[in-house]
């Protein structure tokens, strides 16, 4: 006899969706998680659009060899946490 229960439960599971989506919390969560997934998105399409064009110029190769691309990299990196960071400070206080 679990099909009379079926309402029963689906009630308590929509009661409880509208609860927690009315929770500034849960919902700061849930804006913040698709913000993250579309900033990761955007970075990696920039990385493989650009790595092509990267990989067959020649100054790279020279670059490469006296650790420019090395400091490109962990400058970017660091701008990229820092606002990151500023972004998830911002938001938490909001």
């Amino acid at each position: 006899m679990p099909l009379p229960l079926l309402p029963v439960i689906a009630g308590g599971l929509a009661t409880s969706f509208a609860f927690l989506t009315k929770h500034p919390i849960v919902t700061k969560m849930l804006i913040f998680s698709t913000f993250v997934g579309f900033l990761t998105f955007a970075i990696g399409f920039i990385k493989d659009f650009v790595s092509p064009y990267i990989v067959t110029n020649s100054f790279m190769a020279v670059a490469s060899y006296f650790g420019l691309l090395d400091g490109l990299s962990l400058y970017i990196t660091i701008v990229v946490a820092g606002w990151g960071m500023k972004q998830v400070l911002a938001f938490v206080r909001a």
